[in-house]
């Protein structure tokens, strides 16, 4: 339904100022603009901004609008790709946390046909939950190995793993805003799933890693369960 939806909407008044209007997209504009102005195109120090920083949506707006103008059917369809992609990674995902079997399937089902994405996918400005889903399941997926091989005893594997996803938690954030949370779901997974603890078992793990490392407090518990 989503990808119906999404052919069938042209521009509405969001995508008027984050795409028509946005002065960012230009070519003749400098594209290094993109980093210092807002999701809509003004300057993050001016008065009037938002203060929403997505510069790699901008930045796939601007791609479109080079390859096809204001057509919103290229700009749509880059949104059905992105949400496919993001439902294979899903299902990838579902496939590793609840085995291969028809839960898994279901899961990933579920994902590519939920009414609530309806907004994100057919909606053109809904990129940015789009882009930043995609790259929080990439971090998330990078983490999941990283967690194996540094089980395993590979750490220098684990280590390129792991700096995947600061990578794409990176991009994540860059796509919106609340991409930055896939970095507590990791810690999350690594605490109460991979280390299979229980919630009355962190302050235990608080006072041990804050005994060894008491200059860092709280934070050395995630970097304890890091490396």
């Amino acid at each position: 339904m989503q990808q119906i939806a999404s052919f069938i909407m042209g521009f509405n008044v969001l995508v008027s100022r984050a795409i028509k209007t946005n002065q960012d997209l230009l070519p003749e504009t400098p594209w290094i603009n993109i980093f210092y102005d807002d999701f809509w195109g003004t300057l993050l120090t001016h008065s009037g901004s938002h203060k929403s920083y997505r510069p790699l949506c901008t930045l796939s707006f601007r791609l479109n609008y080079a390859l096809g103008g204001l057509d919103p059917w290229g700009f749509h369809l880059v949104n059905v790709v992105l949400h496919c992609a993001t439902t294979a990674l899903f299902s990838s995902l579902s496939s590793l946390l609840l085995g291969s079997g028809c839960w898994s399937l279901l899961a990933g089902l579920l994902f590519a046909a939920h009414p609530i994405h309806t907004e994100a996918v057919a909606g053109i400005v809904g990129r940015a939950d789009v882009g930043a889903a995609l790259f929080f399941l990439l971090a998330l997926r990078c983490y999941l190995r990283h967690c194996s091989l540094r089980m395993s005893g590979a750490h220098g594997r684990s280590w390129t793993w792991f700096l995947g996803t600061l990578a794409c938690a990176s991009c994540s954030m860059l796509w919106k805003e609340q991409g930055v949370t896939v970095l507590a779901v990791a810690a999350m997974y690594d605490v109460f799933v991979f280390h299979r603890l229980k919630l009355q078992q962190v302050p235990a793990l608080f006072l041990k890693v804050n005994s060894l490392y008491p200059p860092f407090g709280k934070p050395a518990v995630f970097l304890y369960t890091w490396i």
